[in-house]
C-alpha cells in the first residue's frame, strides 16, 4: 500500500477563503511519488480534520489509479548507472 502524507492544509483562495486546499504527497511502494490536491469547501468541511478527509474521499479514486500505474513501472526506470 502506497504511503499517503498530508502535504498542504491552508485556507483557499488565500485573500478571502472560502475552503481548504489539501494536498498529498503519495509514496508508492516502488519509490515513485506524485503530489495531488484539492479545495474543500467550507460548506463540505467545518474543520481542517474533516477538510483532509473529504479531501481524500474526493482524490481517493485518482489517488489509487495513478498508484496503480507507477507501480507497475520497474523500480530500475530513471535509476542512475555507475558506468565503472
Amino acid at each position: 500500500m502506497a504511503k499517503i502524507i498530508i502535504a498542504r492544509l491552508e485556507p483557499y483562495p488565500s485573500d478571502e477563503p472560502t475552503g481548504w486546499a489539501v494536498g498529498f504527497n503519495v509514496i508508492c511502494n516502488n519509490g515513485r511519488t506524485f503530489y495531488i490536491d484539492t479545495p474543500v469547501s467550507y460548506d463540505e468541511a467545518t474543520s481542517d480534520e474533516e477538510a483532509v478527509n473529504k479531501a481524500y474521499k474526493k482524490l481517493k479514486e485518482s489517488i489509487d489509479t495513478q498508484v496503480k500505474e507507477l507501480e507497475r513501472k520497474s523500480p530500475l526506470l530513471g535509476k542512475e548507472i555507475s558506468n565503472g
